[in-house]
């Protein structure tokens, strides 16, 4: 769309308006048609009382796009308007021109100037052969007090902007414009260059606009105050508000659910917030907008949370078209340990049963695995293996997505309904992975499910039958949680029907050798890159020295790195420390020397009696000068389980 021709008002303010154009003003229709072809120029003689009235007029009426006045006028309309006002700033030439005018009618000159006197012209003052005096004024009154001064002290002739000679007319003096023709041209240039500007901002607005027409998200583009710069028909929709609406209005305003105050203030923003937007829950994004490094405001997407799971359910649906797959068993998961043989004949055990199992364990010990593993090895191998990360989804969303729900149960709810994970695993697994931080309010609909083997959609009245096994885990205490309020008891015993425990690695160290080789054949299986070696055998007295509280997972992104730099680790067969310390510095984190050996554990705790144990514990404290991850770490086994066994 063709931009309309750009509009400029020269604003002159008189006493009072004249009856005839004034003489700046025949100055300005003078030049005017050399800028015929660029912009409409449009020349104003008004007084000082009118002039403000006379240009927010202009401004409501959308007839002008910057002013162009002299120096008093200039700073007093640019408090006020919001279109940009230019001033037509006097130069030393001109004055120089001006008292040359003004010598002819008196020895004696007075030069009356906004703001302040020019410091060049009166540092030369003793070059000239004409005597003259400055002065300055910033209101009409100080003006009119500095022609009376300067009449008093003999000066004939005044110079000075429109308003300052029609002062000293009244005065008897004689009068000078201080504004000559190239002065008015120059500004007139000047306030071209800015329309030019912001002609070329408005194209960019308005191509930018084109675009968020036609953008599914809902964006909102504010300033630096949080004020609503743009924004787009799909925002509007969220906000159930007309574009125009929102335009100028503060952001917080429309979307109270964001914390926008914190994000101006850090200049951070929030990504991926579900919030509540008019009617609707959506996915928000606010992020800083960076013009040449600045911040030059914000930008606010939003999604409606059913698009967005739309959108997830495509791309899951696209990357594992067979539905939910488990993909492990229990025999590749690694380790010789009696504790980890222990662990699977268990868990062989309880995956011929239909029962609740409960695995806890800390992060990283292979939990999930374990679970689908107990999966394939039950009477459900060709079910579903439906697994949901509780700690992952806020209440929300958490609820929709297990239980499912109907048509209609809520604004922007799917048509027809949607189902849940519980009836997504029917015939299958369901593996609630992070149990212990689901909310208190789901847990008691959780327990119903279990107990009743149905479950009910949101906005639903008729319960569905469910065949479902459930598998919970956990890395958190239940029994505190249940102290603490935080996880309801009658749930916590009908989870914990079978209970299975993973180990860290720091209590089975026996098996960090065989994972680790493990980890090994898998990388080069998969494509290591070229030159790629084996594990270093001297590398293994510091992997089995490591208390790894990442446990496998952090295992295997240790062996990586080590693998990757296989030949740089090692000298004549031996470890390089410096340049181990420097690619795998956790081996050192936890380490009092630089290669201190691990102490060998002459008894396991576990043939010991209680008793004894807790002599031996005692006794490897002492030994450890009472540094209680030492002394866990000389007994293989963790600090917590340390602390369980000296309070007996």
């Amino acid at each position: 769309m063709p931009l309309p021709r750009a509009q400029i008002v020269v604003l002159i303010s008189h006493l009072q308006r004249p009856d005839q154009q004034s003489r700046l003003a025949r100055v300005v229709e003078g030049l005017m048609g050399d800028f015929a072809e660029e912009t409409r120029i449009q020349v104003l003689d008004t007084s000082v009382d009118e002039a403000l009235q006379v240009a927010c007029e202009l401004e409501r009426r959308g007839e002008v796009d910057v002013f162009v006045c002299a120096g008093a006028t200039a700073a007093y309309l640019r408090k006020h308007l919001t279109r940009p006002v230019l001033s037509m700033r006097i130069s030393g030439a001109d004055l120089l021109r001006a008292l040359e005018q003004a010598r002819a009618h008196s020895s004696q000159v007075a030069i009356l100037s906004y703001s302040h006197i020019n410091a060049e012209l009166q540092a030369m003052a003793g070059l000239f052969t004409v005597q003259f005096h400055q002065a300055s004024y910033t209101t009409l009154e100080q003006a009119r007090a500095a022609v009376d001064q300067v009449a008093k002290l003999g000066c004939r002739s005044v110079i000075g902007s429109s308003t300052v000679l029609e002062l000293a007319e009244q005065a008897g003096l004689h009068g000078v414009l201080s504004l000559s023709t190239e002065t008015v041209r120059k500004a007139l240039e000047e306030a071209i260059g800015i329309l030019h500007s912001q002609r070329i901002e408005i194209a960019k607005r308005q191509h930018l606009n084109g675009v968020l027409q036609h953008i599914p998200a809902g964006v909102a583009a504010i300033d630096n105050h949080g004020i609503v710069q743009s924004l787009n028909p799909a925002l509007a929709l969220l906000l159930d508000l007309p574009p125009s609406a929102a335009l100028g209005r503060p952001l917080q305003e429309l979307c109270p659910a964001l914390d926008l105050a914190q994000a101006l203030r850090d200049g951070i923003g929030e990504e991926n917030q579900v919030i509540r937007l008019g009617t609707h829950q959506v996915v928000s994004n606010l992020l800083p907008i960076l013009e040449n490094g600045q911040r030059t405001g914000m930008v606010l997407t939003c999604q409606d949370t059913t698009a967005v799971q739309r959108a997830d359910q495509r791309i899951r649906a696209s990357r594992r078209p067979g539905a939910f797959v488990a993909k492990y068993r229990l025999e590749q998961i690694s380790g010789n340990s009696l504790a980890n043989r222990e662990l699977l004949r268990l868990a062989e055990r309880y995956a011929l049963t239909d029962s609740t199992i409960l695995i806890t364990g800390e992060s990283g010990t292979g939990k999930e695995l374990l679970a689908q593993g107990i999966h394939n090895a039950s009477k459900r191998p060709h079910g579903p293996f439906v697994a949901i990360n509780c700690a992952a989804f806020p209440e929300s969303l958490l609820e929709s997505e297990l239980f499912g729900y109907e048509e209609g149960a809520f604004s922007g709810s799917r048509k027809g309904g949607k189902p849940g994970l519980f009836e997504a695993a029917h015939r299958g697994t369901l593996f609630l992975d992070e149990i212990g931080d689901m909310p208190v309010s789901l847990q008691t609909r959780l327990l119903r499910v279990l107990q009743e083997r149905e479950v009910l959609r949101l906005g639903g009245t008729e319960p569905i039958s469910i065949d479902v096994r459930i598998i919970a885990a956990t890395h958190q205490d239940l029994r505190g949680a249940i102290e603490a309020g935080q996880f309801r008891t009658d749930l916590y015993y009908r989870l914990n029907i079978l209970r299975l425990q993973t180990l860290p690695l720091r209590e089975r160290r026996e098996d960090i050798a065989l994972i680790a080789r493990g980890i090994v054949q898998g990388l080069l299986v998969s494509g290591q890159p070229r030159g790629a070696g084996a594990l270093p055998p001297a590398l293994m007295p510091y992997l089995l020295e490591y208390p790894w509280p990442g446990n496998v997972r952090e295992l295997e992104n240790i062996v990586e790195r080590a693998v990757l730099s296989a030949k740089e680790l090692t000298h004549h067969g031996e470890i390089d420390q410096q340049r181990l310390a420097r690619l795998l510095p956790e081996l050192f984190e936890q380490r009092e020397g630089p290669s201190a050996p691990l102490p060998a554990v002459t008894e396991d705790l576990r043939s010991l009696g209680k008793a004894a144990q807790l002599t031996h514990v005692r006794q490897t404290l002492e030994d450890c000068q009472g540094n209680h991850d030492e002394a866990a770490r000389r007994l293989g086994i963790s600090r917590t389980t340390l602390w369980r066994r000296l309070r007996g």
